[in-house]
């Protein structure tokens, strides 16, 4: 484990934040199927009212994170909390006041929307129907078929319509767009920033896809392989990282590409001809000041913005794990 995944697993279960400021609160948590660890000394703070992205490759124990969130299934050691209570002595308290949406959205198909917003109304001490109802209508879905003939992406827009009933205080949602088109997902996302973010719930949704992640988050974590390897603001990993973009006046030997690529500060080294990119983290003044020292005469010098996708693609692989 790197240097700052390791500074930042100790930051997480600090003191850093007062408990009503926590939505979730999860404490190295442990998950086996048998002899398989699927997470693995997780630790994580989701502060109340953020939009928080949960990011991974497919295996990496996205799912069963959000089952342990919700009491689907105990962990094998470690504690998780939402909204103050603990997962596995207090499921229904969070049932109560978390809104959840799967990946797979398992609805009673035979029935239509009045009748499946009837059954879930019983299950809830408090249900806003007219909230449902508005959302439903955004998303212009047709009351009396079978839900067995909705599309996927109608599913998925149903579950968040009927989510947001018991008007919830977070809103966890594994997988949400998958299964809409452009259109529909972008409908989604802005329902629920300018509506369900807007109100200062607290959003946790997990993703592959970092263009959604980007868009709407203003808080990310990573997991790879049961393990957290970033959690961070978006705008702050922004800031932390730059790309510098060197063009050589001629071509530099393999020696002084290995010499770059070992200064402080830079993460990553690419090379074509003459034409070199420095990933860097921290202070580039200093570094570029340093490049510039060096006996080899650069044409230009360029700082830019890392782009983001690519770089939680890189902790989505592990690269910076």
């Amino acid at each position: 484990m790197n240097d700052y995944v390791a500074e930042m697993q100790q930051r997480s279960t600090g003191p850093s934040m007062s408990s009503s400021d926590i939505a979730i609160a999860i404490d190295h948590l442990t998950v086996s199927y048998g002899t398989s660890q699927v997470l693995n000394n997780l630790s994580l703070e989701v502060p109340t009212g953020s939009i928080f992205g949960f990011l991974g490759a497919n295996g990496a124990g996205k799912t069963t994170t959000i089952k342990i969130l919700l009491g689907f299934r105990r962990p094998t050691s470690g504690s998780a909390r939402v909204l103050g209570y603990d997962v596995v002595s207090h499921h229904q308290e969070i049932c109560q006041r978390v809104g959840y949406v799967s990946e797979t959205n398992s609805l009673y198909d035979f029935l239509n929307i009045p009748q499946l917003c009837r059954l879930s109304r019983d299950l809830y001490r408090q249900w806003k129907q007219e909230r449902v109802d508005h959302y439903i209508r955004l998303f212009a879905l047709p009351l009396q078929k079978p839900i067995k003939q909705f599309s996927k992406g109608m599913k998925a827009q149903l579950a968040l319509c009927l989510a947001l009933g018991n008007d919830p205080d977070l809103l966890i949602l594994d997988e949400p767009t998958t299964e809409l088109d452009p259109v529909a997902r972008q409908m989604f996302l802005s329902t629920l920033v300018k509506d369900v973010a807007a109100e200062g719930k607290t959003i946790f949704f997990s993703s592959h896809i970092l263009s959604e992640v980007e868009a709407i988050a203003d808080r990310v974590a990573v997991l790879h392989q049961g393990r957290i390897v970033l959690s961070e603001e978006l705008d702050t990993l922004r800031d932390r990282q730059k790309m510098l973009c060197l063009i050589y006046e001629e071509q530099p030997p393999a020696e002084e590409i290995t010499v770059l690529g070992r200064l402080p500060g830079v993460r990553a080294l690419e090379r074509e001809g003459r034409a070199v990119r420095l990933r860097v983290e921290g202070n580039t003044d200093t570094l570029i000041e340093t490049i510039q020292a060096r006996p080899y005469t650069l044409r230009d010098l360029q700082v830019v913005a890392v782009r983001l996708d690519e770089l939680l693609l890189e902790y989505m692989k592990g690269e910076n794990a």
